[in-house]
């Protein structure tokens, strides 16, 4: 029998809840108690808003939706609304001492957090799919990571996007540090005053981040009390999605949480993560960029390759920190860590890095490619590509963790999925890279930004002759990814028409 979604999602809380009082828990003091019971009526998050901006963004009174969209949504037909959500959050241990079996709940909590939500302003336009951004906070702030790779495919496509704050750093701020005092509270402690996702500063173990973010999924699929986001909007399938730090959570609330919650439909994870359990049902796609592959994903006690449930992709060349992500382009919709962090915080302190960096390779394009066969997987079980991956020797002793990636005569990487600025290169990009020095601890993060040295002319005419036969070289990559599924024939346009405006043989 299929339950309606609403009575389902009350039902399967009142199961966790259950749970939950069979055991013991860690109360947030230290002390051991039996957690209380969620109770299963009425217990469906509360939403509040529209919350309103009163100013544009960039302006010094920060009242506006923090990392507000550049993107022009009133003319791609798109809203963009932020909403507070408040209810009270089963605890699961972020740490589990078996990451591979269902987790147990360890407590409950009362929070509230927001919500960022970007539509299409017609539900007409809306084509069913909703992506829940699981924010990333590496840098001690939400930064919107699946919207700046993605949000022009989601637009095209008609599909909806949920910034999810469901971790203390980006709400409540990052402990003393480098990162120390970006959170929501401290950017603007007007607006955001009555978020907190740690108990009054007694829990700071993002032990509520998992039921938090099975929460804000169950509001895209059925409406609770409160403003419903989605009101007269078909959500057909929900996908959890994140990178990096994000990557690592959600790899763990496959494991531990979505056999016993079973709310989302699907997951897009990539740029890191622990080992993915393969005995749950549910579609997991993974990409990683070279850096990754470099860093430890390219440990077979990591890498699973592709069984029923999940699909792993890695791209050649690819850097963690792609150069997209760090242009100071004003309005460049995936400058997450340039000039959309610039506006928010001021000029940043360049990085002193042992490379040029990042690499320039349009990780972006895989990532449009990877949904779109991710939809296809869950709607219609037709499963990805599969993908060569990058070739790996180690691992090393230095740096500790690493692997050595084979490479060909060119210093570019063997195998994976090979973009043109990597199957036609005018430049080194690869995903390897570190600190010049660590005076500044920022310098640290060179380690996920690649490097990228561009070719000379000399080297340029000796692999393509002229801009025609650069330009046929590309056109051949491009046709034979599209051909594979790696990459949308609407994205290889895009990269056809760089590679004919460039300077490459002219």
């Amino acid at each position: 029998m299929t339950l309606p979604g609403s009575l389902h999602a009350r039902l399967v809380t009142f199961a966790i809840a259950v749970l939950a009082v069979a055991g013991a828990c860690s109360s947030p003091s230290g002390q051991t108690s039996a957690p209380p019971a969620r109770q299963p009526v009425d217990s469906e998050a509360m939403v509040r808003g529209p919350i309103a901006s009163t100013a544009q963004p960039g302006d010094p009174s920060h009242a506006y939706t923090f990392y507000a969209t550049p993107t022009d949504l009133k003319k791609a037909g798109y809203v963009e609304q932020e909403y507070f959500v408040s209810g009270t959050a089963m605890r699961f241990s972020s740490n589990p001492a078996n990451p591979m079996t269902n987790s147990t709940p360890i407590g409950t909590m009362p929070y509230t957090t927001r919500i960022v939500v970007r539509r299409p302003a017609d539900p007409s336009r809306f084509t069913g799919v909703v992506v829940v951004d699981w924010q990333n906070v590496t840098a001690g702030h939400d930064i919107d990571t699946e919207w700046s790779s993605s949000g022009d495919f989601f637009v095209r496509s008609g599909w909806a996007w949920v910034g999810a704050s469901v971790q203390r750093v980006g709400v409540n701020g990052a402990d003393p540090g480098p990162t120390a005092g970006l959170g929501l509270k401290q950017w603007s402690p007007t607006r955001y005053a009555s978020l907190d996702l740690t108990l009054a500063g007694t829990v700071r173990d993002d032990s509520q981040s998992f039921d938090v973010f099975t929460q804000i999924a169950a509001l895209a699929k059925h409406a609770g009390p409160g403003v419903d986001p989605f009101k007269g909007m078909n959500v057909r399938r929900v996908y959890g999605a994140g990178v990096s730090q994000s990557a690592r959570f959600l790899i763990l609330y496959y494991n531990t949480i979505q056999p016993q919650a079973k709310v989302y439909d699907g997951f897009l994870v990539g740029l890191g993560g622990p080992r993915v359990r393969t005995d749950v049902a549910t579609k997991m796609l993974r990409v990683n960029t070279e850096t990754d592959v470099w860093r430890g994903q390219g440990d077979p006690a990591i890498r699973i390759g592709d069984t029923t449930s999940v699909h792993e992709w890695e791209i050649a060349g690819g850097s963690h920190v792609p150069a997209a992500a760090v242009s100071t382009t004003p309005g460049d919709a995936r400058a997450d860590l340039g000039w959309i962090q610039q506006r928010e915080y001021g000029q940043a302190q360049a990085l002193s890095c042992a490379n040029p960096g990042p690499s320039d390779v349009e990780d972006w394009a895989v990532f449009h490619s990877a949904y779109a066969a991710l939809d296809r997987w869950v709607a219609g079980g037709q499963a990805p590509p599969a993908a060569t991956p990058i070739q790996v020797n180690g691992p090393n002793t230095a740096p500790a963790g690493t692997w050595s990636i084979v490479r060909d005569a060119n210093g570019l990487a063997v195998g994976g999925i090979r973009l043109p600025r990597v199957a036609v290169p005018v430049a080194l990009n690869n995903g390897e890279n570190g600190p010049a020095s660590l005076s500044n601890p920022l310098n640290g993060f060179c380690i996920l930004y690649g490097t990228h040295r561009p070719y000379d002319a000399a080297k340029l005419a000796s692999l393509y002759g002229s801009h025609a036969g650069y330009v046929s070289a590309v056109t051949q990559t491009v046709d034979s990814l599209v051909k594979q599924g790696f990459l949308l024939r609407a994205d290889g346009d895009t990269l056809l028409g760089s590679a004919r405006s460039s300077s490459v043989g002219v």
